[in-house]
């Protein structure tokens, strides 16, 4: 075998020194056959083509995503023309058609899961899809305002507020689609510097709804509006200013994908973690998604809670603010006593959610002080807390199969809260002269405490969710009867505390049955 030097020079075998066979075999260059050449370029070729397929899903979803954006800037615009024109027309037509926002919302989810599921993402990419999961709730949630705002138009019809509340609706709009379309022009350019700025653009338009806050004010107190349409009015600039609030948020998606200085990088940086595992790459997808998917699940929490609160104490502290200005400004000594009673009716609903957010405070921490007592106790004690507010609302309470000696060892005070809570929403859900009944029934090592009524029912596809913080199927009825929202989540912390659970059977149009079973003392 002839060798060479490493200079490229041929040596003759005169003047090239003597090694073994061992020698010349080792330093000898290796000599790639013709069948692993084609594999390695085989190699690059699929590695290539498999960047090139998720170069274009990524573009996809960078694509869908600024379609979405576009969307709903434009429809901030058409609401607002709805508005101010008082055309109910426009206005359900922009609510039929936030469907189109919901299928490209899919559309981006599937692209994200099939990126990570299918592909070999890299650092960068992962920093993608974790902000293009982010900023697609908020593009959504910002398409949901739109048809809130919407659905305002014909709550405010025969509302005549002053130009200058109409002025600075129509600019609140356009700083809003100002906002939106800067943070699609950021995201697609990926400039930094424009991203940043959308907060300064923000802090406008707050400022906006501040001052347009105090003009409809003002007008409530001259008589201009009632306190439902100042009301109405106020929900409205709350809208507007929470689709500025989406804008901002876009924003820092994308500068998280310039240089990932958001939060999110650690979730991502979890996931880079499980792609260098030697797990599959399918499995290693799924844990990718997992991974971002938790992240996302307690950010989601955390923030729709905060919003929840935030929404549910502003609605009546709102009112109490107009109806406060209104009564100072009123000298009808009958309208001074209805916007009183008004008044108090909204404190007390600030007081109940407290109470009851400090309440699923408790019940979380695990606090709980349990006794032996009679069911019948727990049932007698519960129907006596609601029987006046029944009465009012002119529906009738029954009780049957109460058990005198039947014990349960169980936090007394949380029981009767979630039973009392069961009756109470049982009733609201009621139409005159329709009846609750409470049951109990003892079976096996089970108690069951049964709660039914022939009200409007649940729909099928709300079942999973009545359960949830200040979820509400019908909220227009509970506006009316004032409940927080908070009831059925109490009930089923208590349930859970106490080793139990709680069920629910409904029917729309039928009524609905809501049962609390809690396990009974071994030594009974």
């Amino acid at each position: 075998m002839s060798g060479r030097a490493s200079g490229g020079a041929s040596l003759s075998s005169s003047t090239r020194p003597a090694r073994s066979s061992r020698t010349q075999e080792t330093s000898a260059p290796k000599r790639t056959s013709p069948a692993g050449s084609a594999e390695r370029e085989g190699k690059l070729m699929e590695s290539s083509e498999i960047r090139s397929q998720l170069d274009e899903r990524l573009a996809l979803i960078q694509s869908n995503l600024l379609e979405m954006i576009e969307l709903v800037a434009e429809r901030v615009g058409d609401v607002t023309s709805a508005m101010l024109e008082g055309d109910i027309e426009a206005a359900d037509s922009l609510i039929a058609g936030d469907d189109e926002i919901d299928l490209l919302s899919l559309q981006v989810e599937e692209g994200c899961v099939d990126t990570l599921v299918r592909e070999q993402p890299v650092a960068s990419d992962l920093r993608f899809v974790v902000a293009a999961i982010h900023m697609n709730s908020d593009i959504e949630r910002s398409g949901d305002l739109v048809a809130n705002i919407a659905k305002a138009v014909g709550r405010l019809q025969g509302a005549h507020p002053d130009h200058h509340v109409r002025d600075l609706v129509a600019r609140m709009s356009s700083e809003a689609q100002i906002l939106l379309r800067r943070a699609a022009e950021a995201f697609a350019t990926r400039d930094a510097g424009l991203a940043a700025s959308i907060d300064e653009l923000d802090d406008l338009l707050d400022d906006l709804h501040y001052r347009y806050i105090q003009h409809v004010i003002q007008d409530a107190r001259r008589g201009e509006l009632d306190p439902q349409q100042a009301l109405q009015l106020a929900l409205v600039g709350r809208f507007y200013e929470r689709i500025g609030d989406h804008a901002e948020n876009l924003g820092e998606r994308t500068r998280y994908i310039i240089d990932g200085w958001l939060p999110e990088a650690q979730a991502a940086e979890r996931a880079r973690t499980r792609l260098a595992s030697d797990e599959p790459r399918s499995t290693r997808g799924l844990a990718v998604i997992d991974a971002i998917a938790e992240d996302r699940r307690i950010d989601a929490i955390r923030r729709d809670f905060v919003a929840n609160v935030s929404h549910e104490l502003k609605t009546p502290v709102g009112a109490i603010s107009l109806l406060a200005e209104t009564l100072v400004g009123e000298t009808d000594p009958a309208d001074r006593e209805r916007l009183s009673d008004m008044l108090q009716r909204e404190a007390k609903r600030v007081e109940d959610i407290i109470d009851d957010l400090l309440e699923l405070t408790r019940l979380e921490e695990g606090d709980s002080d349990a006794e032996d007592v009679s069911l019948g106790e727990l049932v007698t004690r519960s129907v006596d807390k609601v029987q006046t507010f029944a009465s009012g609302m002119r529906v009738q309470i029954a009780t049957v199969g109460l058990p005198d000696e039947t014990l349960v060892r169980v936090d007394r005070r949380a029981v009767v809260r979630a039973i009392t809570n069961l009756i109470d929403n049982a009733v609201r859900y009621s139409d005159q002269d329709q009846q609750v009944t409470v049951g109990v029934e003892v079976f096996g090592e089970t108690a069951a405490i049964s709660v039914k009524d022939d009200g409007v029912g649940i729909p099928r596809a709300e079942l999973e969710r009545v359960f949830e913080r200040f979820y509400r199927v019908d909220r227009a009825r509970s506006r009316e009867t004032g409940g927080t929202g908070l009831g059925l989540a109490i009930v089923r912390h208590v349930a859970e505390n106490h080793g139990g659970r709680v069920l629910v059977e409904s029917k729309p149009g039928k009524g609905s049955t809501f049962t609390i079973e809690l396990p009974l003392p071994a030594s009974r």
